[in-house]
Formats: structure tokens, C-alpha cells, sequence
């Protein structure tokens, strides 16, 4: 069948009426733009559910390691507590400061005022690196509610241009002739509404939580060095 084909009822066909079968009965067109929305979708919930995990371990880890750092422990405790609380933004930071650590105090184990200068940089650095790291994918996850309306939307005005091509054909404005293709086509319309919804409200809340967590990498860094200044301090004394 030529894809451009009206499929729009006749007169004498019987309308089905329920949702799976106005898709299956759908034009051409309207079954591509409805596949389309279909392929969004899987992707879209894909992220949906990829970030919903890895945030919520993400600021629970966090915690557990914020607590500690405010309570100035040693450096082999807080070591400890990294490495209990699991893989996050945060213990990715204290992986980069304690490498700059090593590398500027060597054998000595001292950290000096001009240290801090670099330790501080490479904790920015690494800031950076995982806001990049967290935002990963939502820019798709914004594309899709952005496009996904305009899509269904374009299946919707095709299948309407096609039922009126319809009654063209037939020289009849009968509306029990028209009706199936009109409410065929605007099935896209509600499959892209459908797609982007979830797509704009989860956006919005993953933005709040990078958001969140980079107040948390910004209280880390600032905890951290110091720390780092008070144990200065007191080998000053």
C-alpha cells in the first residue's frame, strides 16, 4: 500500500471504536509518527529510571560522608567512612583531593598554606567534571518533552488532512464518514502528550537534585580544605 494512501473509513465500514483497534486502522503516517513516540518513550523512561537510582544512592552516600567530615575526623577514618558509604560524587572529589594530596606532600605527609592553592583547584576541577557527569542525558530527556507534542501533533494534522481528503473523494460531509479518522489521527496528539509529560516533570525534578548535589560537592570542598587548614594550624602550634 502507497504510503501517502488514505485509509479513512467509508461509509460502510464499521468503526471498532476502542483504542487498539483505531491504531491498528490508523494511517500510515499516524502509525510512524505513533512508532516514533513509542521509541521516545522507552528512552525516555530508560533515564527516568537510570537517574532515579543513581541520585537517590548519590545523596544518601553523601550524607553519610558530609556527617563525617564536619565532625574533623582523621584522614584514615574519613578514608573509612568513603569507602563504606559506596561510590558518589562527593567520594570521586575525596579521591581527586587525597591523589593532589600525595603528589604535593610526598614523603612528609605535610600540607603547607601554598598547597591548599592546588588542592582547592583540583577539587573545583573535579566539581566540574561530576555536574557534567549528573547532567549526562537530560538534555535528551529535554528534547524529547519539547518535541514529543509536535510530533503527535503532526500525526493528529495529517490524519485530519487525510479524513478531509476523504470527503473529497466520497463529495460527502456525512460526519459518521469522517469521524474515525478524526479521532485515529487524534490518538498521536495524546500519545506525544503522553510522552511528554513524564519527560518535562521528571527534567524539572532532576534539575533540583543536581541542584542538590552540587550544594553537597560545594560543602564537601569547603569542609575539606578546611579541615585540611585546621590540621595546619595545629602543627603550626
Amino acid at each position: 500500500m502507497p504510503l501517502l494512501t488514505s485509509t479513512a473509513y467509508a461509509a460502510t465500514a464499521q468503526f471498532r471504536g476502542n483504542i487498539g483497534a483505531m491504531i491498528v486502522d490508523a494511517a500510515p503516517v499516524v502509525k510512524l509518527v505513533l512508532l516514533v513516540l513509542f521509541i521516545f518513550s522507552i528512552f525516555s523512561w530508560g533515564i527516568i529510571i537510570q537517574k532515579w537510582i543513581m541520585f537517590a544512592r548519590a545523596s544518601k552516600r553523601a550524607k553519610v560522608i558530609l556527617d563525617m567530615v564536619a565532625k574533623g575526623p582523621s584522614m584514615v577514618k574519613l578514608k573509612e567512612t568513603i569507602a563504606k558509604a559506596g561510590d558518589c560524587p562527593v567520594s570521586k572529589m575525596f579521591d581527586e583531593a587525597l591523589d593532589e594530596v600525595n603528589k604535593l606532600s610526598g614523603r612528609t605527609g605535610m600540607v603547607n598554606q601554598s598547597m591548599l592553592v592546588n588542592i582547592e583547584a583540583r577539587l573545583g576541577n573535579a566539581h566540574a567534571r561530576q555536574g557534567m557527569d549528573l547532567s549526562y542525558g537530560l538534555g535528551f530527556l529535554a528534547s524529547i518533552s519539547n518535541a514529543s507534542p509536535f510530533i503527535g501533533l503532526f500525526g493528529t494534522v495529517w490524519g485530519i488532512m487525510d479524513s478531509f481528503r476523504h470527503i473529497a473523494l466520497m463529495g460527502s460531509a456525512n460526519l459518521a464518514t469522517v469521524a474515525p479518522g478524526i479521532s485515529e489521527a487524534l490518538i498521536a496528539t495524546a500519545a506525544g502528550l503522553f510522552v511528554a509529560i513524564p519527560a518535562v516533570l521528571f527534567y524539572n525534578y532532576f534539575t533540583s537534585l543536581i541542584t542538590h548535589a552540587s550544594a553537597q560537592m560545594d560543602q564537601f570542598q569547603m569542609d575539606f580544605i578546611n579541615s585540611l587548614r585546621r590540621g595546619l594550624f595545629n602543627a603550626d602550634k
